[in-house]
Parts: structure tokens; C-alpha cells; sequence
């Protein structure tokens, strides 16, 4: 296994690897992106500002533990994805695009449907950001290499195609991953 060295940059470099049948390819590390955070930490601030809104008489709104419970939900949201975008990275190799470690590690196995959290890209039914690419939230994309006794409904739908659907919050540089989807011919519906 490649082991990256302490003083190599964690941006979209391309690292060597090994696989089983020890052919030398390059992965590709999507760069972080902690915009999700800043934007969650922003509205658990503006929450807070709000909750100390006071009337003529110096009393706090009706409306205040609204607004501090909002600020609190949005703050640990915020830092929950802080956690996210410092651990994880997407990766895109020869065949697969994968969810892994900061370091290039295998994670654990995926908590919906089992199994690695690697789709070979002509799984790839089609794929997007939501609610856009210029305000992206999730990045979203289904795939057929999941079986179908292990597959999960989603509570979101985006198409009607075959296959599992995946959503994950826009952690990375979401036009450093459409890049590498469109270089890697990952098939998306046209809009």
C-alpha cells in the first residue's frame, strides 16, 4: 500500500496505488470543500443573533427559543461536517469512484446497504448536485452495482432509473468531483 508522505499536499493529487493484481494506477483525491460548514456555521449564527432579539421593553420575543434552538442544531451541524470534510475524501481511479479516508484508507463498509463504499464508474446511472451545482448541498448519484436485495429506498427522488441511489453532503470540490465524473464518462440525464 502507498503511503503518503507527511509533507505531500492533500489537494487532487494523483497518488499511486497498488491493487490485488498489483497493476500501478493513479487515484485522484477530490480537495475538501468546508463551504457546508461555514454555510450551516453562518445560519446557526444568524439563529443566535435572532434569539436575543428583545421588544420595546427589553424582553426576548416569543419567538427566541425557536431561533436558539435553530442556532443550536445548525452550530453542531456545522461542526459535524467540519468532522466530515477534515476525514474524508472522495477519490476517482481507473475504474471506480471511491469514499475514503484523508489519508486514502478504506472507511467503513457503507451504513445503508453494506458493502464497500466503491462504485466502478459504469455503474453510475446518473449523478448531480441538489439543489444545484452552483448552490450545492448534496452531491447525489445512483448506481446498479449494489444488489438488489441489499438496495434501500431513497426519500428523495431524482430520476426513475435502476439502481441505488447515494447522497452525500457536498464535502469536496463539487467542480473538481463533476470533472472527474465527466472525464471518467460517468452517464448523467440530460436536464
Amino acid at each position: 500500500m502507498y503511503k503518503r508522505q507527511a509533507f505531500a499536499p492533500l489537494s487532487a493529487t494523483a497518488l499511486p496505488t497498488t491493487t490485488s493484481n498489483t497493476r500501478l494506477h493513479a487515484v485522484e483525491f477530490v480537495e475538501p470543500s468546508y463551504n457546508l460548514a461555514l454555510g450551516s456555521f453562518g445560519v446557526g449564527l444568524a439563529a443566535g443573533a435572532l434569539e436575543d432579539v428583545r421588544n420595546s421593553e427589553g424582553i426576548k420575543l416569543p419567538t427566541a427559543k425557536i431561533f436558539g434552538g435553530l442556532a443550536l442544531l445548525f452550530t453542531i451541524f456545522a461542526a459535524f461536517l467540519t468532522f466530515q470534510t477534515t476525514t474524508l475524501r472522495f477519490t476517482f481511479d481507473d475504474d471506480s469512484v471511491a469514499l475514503v479516508g484523508q489519508d486514502g484508507s478504506q472507511i467503513q463498509d457503507n451504513i445503508k446497504v453494506g458493502g464497500e463504499n466503491r462504485w466502478k464508474y459504469s455503474s453510475i446511472q446518473n449523478w448531480d448536485f441538489l439543489p444545484s451545482s452552483d448552490f450545492p448541498i448534496l452531491i447525489y448519484f445512483r448506481e446498479t452495482q449494489t444488489p438488489l436485495e441489499a438496495r434501500v429506498e431513497a426519500p428523495i427522488v431524482v430520476d426513475d432509473l435502476e439502481g441505488q441511489v447515494h447522497f452525500f453532503p457536498a464535502i469536496s470540490n463539487v467542480e473538481q468531483f463533476q470533472k472527474e465524473f465527466i472525464k471518467h464518462n460517468c452517464a448523467k440525464l440530460q436536464e
